[in-house]
This record gives structure tokens, C-alpha cells and sequence, in this order.
């Protein structure tokens, strides 16, 4: 796996970058701090009692490594595919939230 940005984050920034005009820098500066400092997953169905990791990074490597170290999974294993879409939702609810609170 290379390391890059997480795609999630990514395309949270590009959404951002889309509404949020001369606010788009403070809000995807926020966006990833909160990311770097948030145990995730919270939503994660299928594999309720798997840990939550904290990423202390924006990088997709680093954020899935601890994961699959902590739990003892292969990266192409169902648990780190779930876990994964758990974070996406997680990032998606934290834009929904900040977005409103300046906009709505």
C-alpha cells in the first residue's frame, strides 16, 4: 500500500472546497485535526466488538495499519473493509456537522 491521504478525506475536502468558500481552509484544517485525534470507527455493524484505533495521521497507511496491527487482521480481510467503510461514514457525519453548523 502506498501512503497517501486518506480517499475519504479527500473528497470531504473536495466537497468543502465546493460550498464553503474563504471558509475552506479553516474547515478542512478541522476536519483533519479531527481525524488525526478521533477513535474510529464509531459506526462499524458488522464487526461491532473490533477496536477503534486513533490515526494520529491523515495518511490512509497510517490509519489502516494501526488498525490491522491492533486487531491482527490482513489488510484485504472483510474486518478492514468494514472498518474502512465505518471511517467513511464517520467522515461524512463530521463534514455534514461542521458544514451545517456554518451554513444552515
Amino acid at each position: 500500500m502506498e501512503a497517501s491521504l486518506c480517499g475519504t478525506l479527500a473528497v470531504a475536502a473536495g466537497f468543502i472546497g465546493l460550498v464553503a468558500g474563504d471558509k475552506q481552509n479553516a474547515l478542512v484544517k478541522e476536519l483533519f485535526n479531527w481525524y488525526k485525534q478521533a477513535e474510529l470507527p464509531v459506526y462499524n455493524p458488522e464487526f461491532p466488538d473490533h477496536a477503534v484505533t486513533v490515526a494520529d495521521s491523515t495518511m490512509c497507511y497510517d490509519s489502516v495499519a494501526k488498525f490491522i496491527e491492533t486487531e491482527g487482521v490482513a489488510f484485504g480481510s472483510p474486518e478492514r473493509s468494514s472498518r474502512c467503510a465505518g471511517v467513511a461514514a464517520e467522515v461524512v457525519r463530521k463534514t455534514a456537522t461542521m458544514l451545517n453548523r456554518e451554513f444552515a
